[in-house]
């Protein structure tokens, strides 16, 4: 008898298809892609493939799916195809990303529009209260469509709506979401640390407190010590940014809610925002990596460690601009600008690393606004636009922003850069 689907959604004609292991013993599914059998139950559902369906999901685990998770090993292709092959909401929402991808990277416009299909459209959008691992997916994969059309669109529903279900996931396993996280299956893992990576950037950029609360995941029991030595809770292996990084930006999110709180009542107090601040510095300050390469590292280990170091300078410029303001003159500021400029230097000498310069448009973005340096603007700039040439996303969006900025600055009064980039997610 074949399994029970966990969820299903009345979206396509379903049957039933025992798909036999070769000689390779491998599983040949129907849309061409190949998959160890061990990662496969015996026995699935699956749906009858038009031709151009099957490239979608082609194209999408060839091309979009590394960009999604670039600093992810091989492994999440497994978990991410199981979680397409039994969720019709999750592959609905695949057949969309991959063809606005396809699309764009073939000279279409990037410029945001509603999906052609619209029935589909409205069919992923039901997914927007999961109930399965895999409706959460096509929520996720939703934010990366409005990502890749340029940062428009309904992200933040669908984004709000997997931090949902990944905050009661954890809530209903006891006795920690530490303990939670560790002994969940790979695939709500993945869903757990990709909400919570997006909703941290999303914070910053909604001016928001985050709705995860990251201390309580990634910290031990005792609250003194991070716990990024625990590979199922590091957000190394995921996003390539160490867990204190995230951390860290979670906590100046918090703290620039905190600060205009007070301040809009007329109590605020610099010593407790100086206070505040340092302690976060001090965590950003701290890394469990040396500055220098190891020889055994791989490639991918390499560009992540490279990006970490990215993400907690451009942090310290987060960081700073809250504490005093968003003066691209202040020292701190300048100083860390500079870092952030040397770190995606030294990530220019490793041959991948322009395929994950889209998970530094936050930084770049952050450090752009942030300074007055011709050459580093340029630089910043020059960044972005190659990005742009090579895959969808929001980085001509980005640039514009960035120039109103300087162009809002141009009379010596500084400008909010999170209140001009409000409503988008910088990932």
């Amino acid at each position: 008898m074949p399994l029970p689907r966990p969820h299903t959604s009345e979206l396509s004609p379903m049957y039933n298809a025992h798909w036999s292991d070769d000689d390779d013993n491998y599983t040949v599914i129907p849309s061409g892609y190949r998959l160890p059998t061990s990662v496969n139950p015996i026995h699935q559902n699956w749906i009858d493939l038009s031709s151009y369906q099957n490239l979608l999901l082609q194209h999408y685990m060839k091309h979009v799916l590394p960009i999604q998770f670039s600093h992810a090993d091989g492994s999440v292709d497994a978990i991410v195809w199981n979680l397409i092959y039994s969720s019709d909401a999750a592959r609905e929402a695949v057949y969309l990303l991959a063809d606005l991808h396809r699309r764009s990277t073939q000279g279409g416009s990037i410029g945001y529009s509603a999906p052609e299909d619209r029935d589909v459209y409205r069919r992923v959008q039901r997914a927007i209260e999961p109930v399965t691992e895999g409706d959460a997916l096509a929520s996720l994969c939703m934010v990366s469509y409005c990502l890749f059309s340029g940062g428009q669109g309904q992200w933040q529903a669908f984004l709000d709506s997997a931090c949902r279900f990944s905050l009661a996931f954890l809530e209903r396993n006891p006795p920690s979401p530490a303990s939670a996280l560790i002994s969940c299956t790979d695939s709500m893992r993945l869903i757990v640390k990709t909400s919570m990576w997006y909703d941290v950037l999303a914070s910053v950029t909604l001016i928001r407190r985050p709705m995860f609360e990251v201390l309580q995941l990634l910290y031990d029991p005792s609250g003194t010590a991070l716990i990024d030595g625990r590979p199922e809770l590091s957000m190394m292996g995921v996003m390539g940014c160490e867990s204190r990084n995230v951390v860290a930006l979670a906590e100046i999110a918090d703290l620039a809610c905190w600060k205009e709180d007070v301040r809009r009542t007329g109590s605020l107090s610099v010593p407790e925002l100086v206070r505040r601040g340092q302690r976060v510095e001090t965590m950003l300050k701290t890394t469990n990596d040396s500055d220098h390469p190891h020889p055994a590292d791989t490639e991918k280990s390499r560009l992540r460690r490279l990006t970490s170091d990215v993400f907690r300078a451009s942090t310290l410029v987060y960081l700073h601009s809250v504490i005093s303001g968003d003066y691209p003159q202040c020292p701190e500021i300048m100083d860390n600008v500079t870092e952030t400029v040397k770190c995606l230097r030294r990530a220019e000498d490793v041959s991948t690393a322009r395929h994950i310069v889209h998970s530094m448009v936050f930084n770049i973005c952050v450090c752009g606004c942030l300074t007055d340096v011709p050459q580093f603007r340029d630089y910043f700039v020059q960044l972005l636009q190659e990005q742009q040439m090579e895959t969808a996303g929001n980085c001509a969006l980005v640039c514009d922003l960035m120039r109103r900025v300087w162009t809002g600055r141009e009379g010596g009064i500084p400008v909010d850069w999170r209140v001009v980039m409000r409503d988008m997610l910088l990932v």
